[in-house]
């Protein structure tokens, strides 16, 4: 299983995931791979929540593989 966690507080380039690379979580649950924060949500934009899209509520993030035990 994938799960995407925030970066804690002053450590924004120091965690990254197993790839080495990190990401933005958006405040809808949108992840996204980028160096720098998106302009606009993809997901929010497509649902038509433009206001949403634009309100720049992003978190760095990065994505972590758990095993998960049958």
């Amino acid at each position: 299983m994938i799960t995407v966690k925030p970066v804690p507080a002053g450590s924004m380039n120091a965690v990254r995931d197993q790839a080495g690379r990190n990401g933005w979580l958006h405040n809808c649950g949108a992840f996204v791979y980028l160096d720098s924060q998106p302009h606009r949500c993809g997901v929010c934009w497509s649902a038509c929540r433009t206001g949403q899209a634009f309100n720049g509520q992003w978190n760095k993030a990065y994505t972590a593989r758990q095993e998960v035990s049958s």
